[in-house]
């Protein structure tokens, strides 16, 4: 009789055991989105590191300080009129987010000077020789709104663009005297971000200023998170 209960006890909890599994795994799987894939991968594995983009292709890590990054952002036209200082507000974003992750940034504010100076960008020879850089990113804004078509009371971000890295071949303190400094493309990848991602939201909630100011935010941490290592709850989609 004793060990026809303790059998029964056991048998019960690993029926109760295996219905909270099937109950965690339902759930889950109900679930629109990632978040809580993501929750239970870190309760299983913690929260794992994902390599950044860049270093998968190139193998570099710029975390590490040595080299230097200058960032330039163009536009078209269209979005210029709308949108004055986009390409200053992703620059200045994107420069602070890299920093925070140890990237050796030149300040954006003197790249913008030798821009108005210049009136170009060139092949980035030049540019690259000015100020020392390695590294080139450039990124292309081809669209860029908050605005629901066809509607007045909503708002969600869309952005669409590339991404591309330049390598300056040698250090451009030390070849300035060189016309032209060896410059190669060692990263290109399009990119799309939807912000936010599941519903436009109405402006009886947010401030469009509000809204504007968040949408760059989550934008400028897309696009960095090409260049750095980050854990998988960081992640944009």
């Amino acid at each position: 009789m004793h060990l026809s209960h303790q059998y029964s006890t056991h048998g019960s909890a690993t029926k109760r055991v295996f219905a909270s599994l099937l109950f965690l795994t339902l759930m889950i799987t109900s679930c629109t989105g990632c978040s809580l894939f993501v929750m239970a991968g870190k309760a299983v594995f913690g929260d794992p590191k994902v390599a950044s983009q860049l270093k998968l292709a190139t193998g570099k890590d710029l975390s590490d300080g040595e080299d230097a990054l200058l960032i330039i952002c163009s536009a078209p036209h269209r979005l210029l009129t709308n949108f004055q200082s986009l390409q200053i507000d992703i620059v200045d974003r994107v420069s602070r987010n890299l920093e925070s992750r140890n990237v050796k940034v030149i300040p954006s504010g003197d790249v913008a000077t030798w821009y108005d100076d210049h009136g170009e960008w060139g092949d980035y020879s030049e540019l690259a020789a000015e100020f020392g850089a390695r590294y080139v990113l450039h990124i292309e804004l081809r669209e860029f709104d908050y605005r629901v078509p066809e509607s007045e009371n909503l708002m969600q971000g869309n952005a669409e663009g590339r991404i591309l890295v330049h390598e300056v071949q040698e250090d451009g303190k030390q070849t300035k005297v060189m016309e032209q400094i060896p410059v190669s493309l060692v990263f290109d990848r399009n990119f799309t971000l939807t912000f936010p991602t599941s519903y436009p939201v109405p402006r009886e909630k947010r401030s469009e200023d509000m809204f504007l100011q968040g949408f760059l935010d989550r934008l400028a941490q897309h696009l960095s998170q090409h260049l750095y290592d980050y854990r998988m709850s960081e992640s944009i989609h």
